[in-house]
């Protein structure tokens, strides 16, 4: 008996990874699309925006403004953010953006976490429950 219930066990944790496997798959080639299609600038972040939950807790979002290869100005909030108001960026600081040539308006942040984070995080979380599903059904 225990070994059908640690066949079960380990195959709902092995599919569940399979699963946030198959979504950060997904979100690398939807990151890789994006930045085949989009091109550098630097910004400045010019404010931090803040959006409350209906729990109470507060998100703060860095602002950025740049300037495309063709002259246009852009303002765009990171889709990134930090429940602390002096996060990894502060007003005024230069940073690294990538944006859409097509859709300008459509930027991040050119740093690591901004681009491949949920995929590096959900794809991490993948394989450890992979390993662990796979783990408990052979034990």
């Amino acid at each position: 008996m225990k070994k059908s219930s640690s066949l079960i066990g380990g195959g709902v944790f092995a599919l569940i990874g399979l699963i946030m496997a198959a979504v950060s798959w997904n979100f690398y080639k939807s990151d890789k699309a994006f930045m085949n299609k989009s091109l550098s600038a630097m910004g400045t972040v010019v404010r931090w925006d803040y959006v409350r939950s209906t729990r109470g807790e507060t998100t703060f979002y860095p602002v950025i403004a740049f300037e495309t290869a063709e002259g246009q100005k852009i303002e765009f909030r990171n889709g990134v953010g930090t429940t602390r108001r002096k996060g990894s960026y502060q007003e005024g600081e230069r940073v690294k953006v990538r944006y859409e040539t097509q859709n300008p308006a459509n930027a991040k942040i050119a740093g690591f976490w901004e681009l491949w984070g949920l995929t590096v995080v959900l794809g991490g979380f993948g394989l450890v429950f992979i390993g662990a599903g796979l783990k408990i059904m052979l034990a």
